[in-house]
């Protein structure tokens, strides 16, 4: 799955690259939109490349939604077209989003990193000495 169409646009995901880092590999994504030529990139922490739904509902809700400072200088929103396209669409966005999630929820857990287990580590720490 690299596409999704939500009233009249396609919005793509395509893979760029890998890059190694001492935390593992972070894998690179371009995000387009049918109709523009404004684009933007997405960047995750995971030893697998491929696209599927966890990858497509985060770049959607990234560049559509969520409404980053700058958002409207950088990425898909600095394209007034769409901008007004997701100010008309943000119900649909956001429930292709959500049904996206629903169906991620449902794949196997992606494997984790040694740095994501020790993020997962200190936070569970602080959460128990703050209730404790």
């Amino acid at each position: 799955m690299n596409e999704i169409t939500i009233n009249g646009r396609t919005i793509t995901v395509t893979y760029v690259s890998t890059e190694t880092s001492e935390y593992g590999d972070i894998q690179r994504y371009r995000i387009g939109m049918s109709n523009s030529d404004a684009t933007a990139h997405l960047s995750r922490l995971s030893p697998d490349r491929g696209l599927n739904v966890r990858i497509m509902a985060s770049a959607i809700d990234a560049e559509l939604l969520l409404e980053y400072a700058r958002s409207n200088e950088m990425g898909l929103l600095r394209d007034p077209r769409i901008r007004e396209w997701r100010d008309q669409n943000r119900d649909l966005i956001e429930a292709e989003v959500a049904r996206l999630r629903q169906e991620a929820a449902t794949l196997p857990a992606e494997p984790m990193s040694d740095l994501e287990r020790d993020l997962w580590r200190a936070f569970e720490r602080d959460d128990r000495e703050a209730s404790g």
